[in-house]
């Protein structure tokens, strides 16, 4: 029995410790929660099976949007990744490398009128790759990918979450007016 009382005390500080830093709004990185005011959108991606749609797609479910075939506005996503040297590696040393990767995206209406965008986002990170390691180097880029997919989805959702209904609303009827996309801000 000594040993359940530590552990209940411990999970008491931890707890507690949880609940101060949440009571003073503290979130960890990535945990914000915007809210998207658009209830329902049409998504679409070049690679309906990779990492950018299944988690976007997640990520609008988590914030309360709809993504149904039927949307009235239509989310359209482009993906390009890349990658460059930065510089030549002296005596077999590790060769520094840039990672980039950028989402364009677009909203338009069921007519395919556009009505936000073309808009990309970047996010980018370098490693210093080991020419002797290709299996670590593999692994490592594919890490910083990830990591730069969530980041691109984290800036699209803040984006989104800028998005009101009536501001597409009044694109549309600006296109009616016009026959011109209204400017964007």
């Amino acid at each position: 029995m000594p040993l359940q009382r530590p552990r209940h005390l411990l999970s008491c500080a931890v707890l507690g410790a949880a609940l101060l830093l949440s009571a003073c709004g503290f979130q960890l990185r990535g945990t914000a929660t915007e809210d998207i005011p658009l209830q329902e959108l049409r998504l679409s991606v070049q690679d309906e099976y990779g990492q950018i749609h299944r988690a976007l797609r997640e990520s609008l479910i988590n914030h309360g949007v709809r993504v149904t075939d039927s949307a009235r506005y239509h989310l359209q996503l482009q993906e390009a990744d890349s990658r460059r040297s930065l510089g030549n590696a002296s005596r077999g040393g590790p060769i520094e490398r840039e990672l980039r990767s950028e989402l364009t995206y677009v909203i338009s209406n069921r007519d395919g009128r556009l009505l936000l965008g073309p808009e990309t986002l970047t996010a980018q990170r370098s490693y210093g790759a080991d020419r002797n390691n290709v299996t670590g180097n593999t692994e490592e880029e594919q890490l910083l990918r990830n990591e730069m997919h969530q980041e691109l989805i984290r800036q699209l959702v803040l984006r989104l979450s800028r998005v009101s209904p009536a501001v597409l609303e009044a694109r549309e009827q600006a296109l009616d007016g016009s026959g011109q996309p209204a400017p964007t801000r």
